[in-house]
């Protein structure tokens, strides 16, 4: 049976210089493009573009390679890309507008790094998969953590993409080793770390993570990137990809490399995966609301136990195809999965159909 046909709304950011919208173009238009064969439709659309009754959006148009600027109705379900994480509560009447119309949507928020851990850490099942970590907000925090891992990642809670991370190791009580993405650095003390590295942790929350002695390929530590999706009552990994590289992270903006999950599949208890990834997922959902999509940092150690690293609710575009491809369709069934709800929980027409025109 067809899919009844839907109308999807992108929540993007505006775009003051140029007065349309900010966001990620290629999945947008990916996601029109997947819609449309699912006899549905799509529209990005900023704050500013909400009226009472209808929306101001844009659709991508292929034969002009241009986005038209349109009137809406509202849709039956939201899509929440809003990029900017420094001004989220701009999104707060969006929501509320939402709600009130009786919209879904999910993933309202940006996650922050601690918030995630300590939410994860109500779950005892999750437990032997966070790493060891500790919000640090004085020099007693910092020297009484070190004491007790002797090799420690330095996080900014509110960060991503790798932005602002430190790995300090020591190497003996006078011999301690400083890197950031971009710089080594030796120290002969722990008092010196702390004066290299207090303006950071007074400027913005930081927090220190255990590190985990990672399994290699190649002479390089490997992250796992794994892309996850709420279906059919249960949390289902879309895709998994594999970052390597020698620095303090595997992101690829920081010279990580891409390689095939094919590589290190061996090594990964996948059942194993699938079941954190669903214990994620719940227990996300239960700290902040529905969680409809998110993707996980991840580790292996040398004995092949799984890590969690860090979880985001805006998961970055996978450069891998398949991954990429598939991510849009559990995309769509989670887009229809909604909107049905939400039209059985309305009582529509026999059907289940309505039409959606521009206005």
């Amino acid at each position: 049976m067809m899919p009844h046909e839907m109308l999807v709304g992108i929540l993007a950011g505006d775009n003051d210089r140029s007065g349309s919208f900010y966001g990620n173009i290629s999945l947008f238009k990916a996601i029109q493009r997947h819609l449309a064969e699912q006899h549905s439709s799509s529209f990005v659309f900023t704050p500013s573009g909400m009226k009472e009754k209808s929306i101001v959006g844009y659709i991508y148009e292929p034969n002009e390679n241009r986005w038209l600027k349109k009137k809406f109705l509202y849709p039956d379900v939201v899509y929440n890309r809003y990029p900017f994480r420094d001004t989220v509560q701009k999104t707060d009447f969006v929501f509320r507008s939402l709600n009130k119309k009786n919209i879904p949507y999910f993933n309202r928020h940006f996650f922050n790094k601690w918030d995630v851990i300590t939410c994860l850490q109500k779950n005892k099942h999750l437990l032997p998969v966070i790493p060891e970590s500790q919000l640090v907000t004085s020099k007693q925090d910092f020297y009484t953590f070190f004491e007790k891992y002797p090799s420690v990642y330095l996080k900014p809670v509110g960060q991503s993409q790798g932005k602002g991370i430190i790995k300090i190791t020591a190497e003996s009580k006078h011999s301690y080793i400083i890197k950031t993405v971009n710089s080594i650095k030796n120290e002969s003390s722990l008092e010196n770390i702390w004066k290299e590295i207090k303006h950071f942790i007074l400027n913005e929350p930081y927090m220190m993570q255990q590190e985990i002695v990672s399994d290699q390929i190649n002479s390089q530590k490997y992250d796992l990137r794994i892309l996850v999706h709420y279906s059919q009552n249960q949390y289902v990994i879309s895709g998994i990809g594999v970052r390597a590289s020698k620095n303090i992270t595997t992101h690829v903006v920081h010279g990580g490399t891409i390689l095939p999950f094919s590589f290190v599949k061996n090594r990964v208890d996948t059942k194993k995966l699938e079941i954190i990834c669903h214990e994620i997922g719940s227990t996300l959902s239960q700290c902040f609301q529905f969680i409809g999509e998110f993707s996980i940092d991840a580790g292996i150690d040398t004995k092949g136990n799984i890590f969690i690293y860090e979880v985001n609710s805006k998961p970055m575009v996978f450069d891998e195809k398949d991954i990429f491809q598939n991510g849009i369709v559990q995309l769509s069934k989670l887009f229809h999965h909604l909107a049905k709800n939400r039209i059985d929980s309305k009582k529509l027409d026999k059907n289940g159909c309505t039409s959606h025109k521009f206005l």
